[in-house]
């Protein structure tokens, strides 16, 4: 703790040690919580250690000797003691699998800098120095958090992260106030919650192939079986997807329809694949291929054409405007992903309708905008054509 003069931590490694942790923590206002964790070799990212810091000071939660993770689950529950994080996406997965509840109520720091108009969507040391004033090290970033004992550097690298989490938390708050944002961070920071504790079913992730709007529907029912035994396989096996097969893969075998295991080969499947999981394979190809027309899922969306790009083309020019005036990043006003869910609404007659992400405080701060934009686009282009014009002057 000497290079950053950080107040030692204090260990937890027993179950009792942890409840009675808890419950002095159930008494603070708000916490910065982080956890580190390994996921290179395996599906499910596994926990190496959580870092938690409050008035008192930080601690270091060893999951690789707890147990018992009830009184954890109850404070990540409590209503009235705040969870801070910072770029928490795969946090809070670990969290879940730990404790098998989402931290809530939370906010992510991450999206706070944003919207407190700090610059582009930062990192936690750009954050801290930012705020604080302070340059933290990175060299720990790909550390074994599973090896023991934990170095130093290790040591001091994860403390710190909950330590000037904690310190700047607060003068977070006091900008966003000012500026009246601090719904927006609630609100962004809840739909985050939503969108974890909402599971995609796992019959639609053949969507997230790229190129799979190219498949025909039995193609695509194809590849849906593919994905939905890919995905089954990682779980089972706790291996990352690519390790059983990869998409390209996958969209080959569904594409070309591989009737034997030359042509499994020929698709893409590594020969040791090929020798485990080859029967299964040609087994979901030749069922699947033998399905009823019924069980076809309907064409994907093709991309956008060009006159509907153009228009998404105008609408990212309207948001980058606004989100000037607002001092934010435009990907935190509007993604281009919800830009393009909204055109598909209704173009190019309407009606038009927000997309969920456009809805609460960016509704009025941009979504009507843009939903009156699309319902007069003669009148938009005219005065875009002017302010052309005008500039070539």
């Amino acid at each position: 703790m000497s290079r950053l003069k950080i107040p030692e931590p204090r260990w937890i490694t027993t179950d009792e040690q942890l409840a009675q942790a808890c419950l002095s923590w159930s008494s603070e206002a708000y916490l910065a919580v982080d956890t580190e964790f390994v996921r290179t070799k395996t599906f499910y990212p596994e926990a190496g250690l959580i870092q938690i810091a409050c008035s008192q000071g930080s601690a270091l939660i060893d999951p690789l000797t707890i147990s018992d993770w009830a009184p954890l689950a109850e404070l990540f529950s409590h209503p009235m003691v705040v969870k801070v994080f910072h770029a928490c996406a795969e946090d809070l997965e670990v969290c879940r699998r730990l404790t098998r509840v989402m931290p809530s109520p939370l906010v992510d720091s991450q999206i706070g800098g944003a919207l407190a108009g700090l610059g582009g969507i930062m990192g936690f040391q750009r954050l801290v120095k930012e705020v604080l004033n302070i340059n933290l090290p990175k060299e720990e970033t790909r550390s074994d958090w599973l090896s023991r004992p934990l170095r130093e550097e290790q040591v001091e690298y994860a403390v710190a992260d909950v330590h000037y989490l904690y310190k700047l938390y607060p003068k977070l708050v006091s900008t966003l106030r000012q500026l009246g944002r601090q719904g927006w961070v609630s609100e962004d920071s809840e739909r985050m919650i939503r969108a974890a504790e909402k599971s995609e079913k796992i019959t639609a992730y053949y969507r997230r192939v790229k190129l799979a709007w190219k498949l025909r529907p039995q193609e695509l029912l194809l590849l849906q079986q593919l994905v939905m035994w890919r995905e089954e396989q990682a779980r089972e096996r706790n291996v990352p997807r690519s390790k059983v097969l990869d998409d390209n893969t996958l969209w080959n075998l569904a594409r070309y329809k591989a009737g034997n295991r030359d042509q499994l080969a020929k698709a893409g499947v590594p020969q040791p694949a090929i020798r485990n999981d080859g029967k299964v394979l040609l087994k979901i190809i030749s069922e699947t291929m033998a399905a009823d027309k019924s069980a076809w899922p309907k064409q994907l969306d093709r991309p956008l054409s060009p006159q509907a790009g153009q228009w998404l083309k105008i609408m990212k020019e309207a948001v980058t405007e606004k989100a000037d005036m607002l001092g934010i990043p435009p990907e935190m006003l509007a993604r281009k992903k919800a830009l393009e869910a909204l055109l598909r609404t209704g173009y190019p007659n309407g009606p038009y309708r927000l997309p969920e992400s456009l809805n609460g405080w960016r509704k009025a701060e941009i979504g009507d905008y843009l939903i009156e934009m699309l319902q007069d686009q003669t009148r938009v282009i005219s005065l875009r054509k002017q302010s052309n014009d005008q500039s070539t002057v």
